[in-house]
């Protein structure tokens, strides 16, 4: 379904919707959700024809929602792999439970939308982004006993957070217990630290307090992360 197809559909119930006189006809806009709230509003009263072809127009702009709906899935899906989001977080999200189950969504995900272009289906090739996962997977292990100090002590500095550094230190707790890291436990430290750091009461911390040296030997560690050049 395409925005062309949309919009014609969309010029088909206003159309209709001005021969018969309809007193609402002006609040139709061009927007495929706003027409179809209007049609649910604003159909009492208007004969049946009207109300039959709206019916099928209609579902047709639900087509064109559900094809946006499914690019806008992928995007968000493949921009999250990108940033390293933390697949955890991505499924509470989606009511998806594990880190695989987020996988096989953005695979599927991609797969249809290929489908449904017409685009031959297949797995990305992305060397420059293999490369780039490969060098950052170097630097976890080189730095690993430095990132999990940092870990620690955040987690253990964790009532002085507002809530939102607390929640993202849950999931750091979580992982520091499990010995994990990963890209994503990587971006789960990088989120509860700088939530940390804009809590109120840890920024009025002294500059030798543990915490605040925490926070410039994280910024000096980070700095040298394959990421810290884009």
């Amino acid at each position: 379904m395409s925005a062309e197809q949309a919009a014609a559909a969309i010029d088909r119930i206003t159309e209709r919707r001005r021969r018969v006189d309809d007193p609402n006809a002006w609040r139709l806009s061009e927007d495929p959700a706003d027409v179809l709230a209007f049609l649910r509003s604003c159909s009492r009263g208007m004969p049946a024809w009207v109300l039959e072809a709206d019916v099928l127009d209609g579902l047709e702009l639900r087509l064109r929602l559900w094809w946006l709906g499914e690019v806008a899935e992928s995007w968000l899906l493949e921009q999250a792999d990108r940033l390293g989001v933390p697949p955890r977080l991505v499924g509470q999200r989606l009511g998806v439970s594990t880190r695989q189950g987020v996988h096989d969504r953005r695979r599927a995900a991609r797969h249809k939308v290929a489908r449904l272009r017409g685009e031959p289906v297949s797995e990305p090739g992305r060397p420059a982004d293999q490369g780039k996962r490969e060098q950052e997977a170097e630097w976890l292990q080189r730095h690993r006993a430095d990132l999990l100090a940092i870990a620690e002590v955040a987690v253990g500095h964790a009532e002085l957070g507002d809530e939102e550094a607390a929640e993202w230190l849950i999931e750091v707790a979580r992982d520091l217990r499990d010995a994990v890291l990963t890209p994503g436990s990587l971006q789960l430290l990088r989120f509860a630290l700088v939530a940390l750091a804009a809590s109120p009461e840890v920024e009025h911390l002294a500059d030798n307090h543990p915490l605040r040296r925490t926070f410039s030997r994280w910024s000096q560690l980070f700095s040298t992360h394959p990421a810290s050049a884009n």
